[in-house]
């Protein structure tokens, strides 16, 4: 069975690689982004996806609830991770249904724990 693949939009060029380099230690395939346009783009490549974690805050462009907005509607059952250090309050009325909201600063093995989760919820 192939590694399940996810996204991970991230406008912080550090923690984007370190967070991806841990995810890929734990057997997911990782589609890397630093910006809301290329999170678009790999979502519109029509790829089998397992599960998406974006910031909120990814600079100019569209922001975290765009981007799973969008991927929710190209996948209308995948899991959805926010990470962000200032959208806590946001997250209940801007976040898609059943996502999950970690606060920044969060540990990789956290963002793994919530991914497998999340991913085994959907598989059942």
């Amino acid at each position: 069975m192939p590694n399940p693949t996810i996204i991970f939009v991230d406008d912080d060029f550090i923690c984007n690689h370190d967070i991806c380099e841990i995810l890929n230690r734990a057997d997911f395939t990782v589609v890397t982004a630093y910006c809301a346009a290329a999170a678009l783009d790999a979502i519109a490549t029509g790829d089998p996806l397992s599960g998406l974690v974006t910031d909120i805050d990814l600079g100019p462009g569209a922001d975290g609830f765009e981007v799973a907005r969008r991927a929710r509607a190209a996948y209308p059952d995948l899991p959805i991770i926010y990470i962000s250090g200032t959208a806590a309050g946001r997250h209940p009325f801007e976040g898609v249904s059943d996502s999950t909201f970690l606060s920044k600063p969060c540990s990789p093995q956290q963002i793994v724990a919530a991914l497998n989760r999340a991913i085994r919820l959907e598989a059942t």
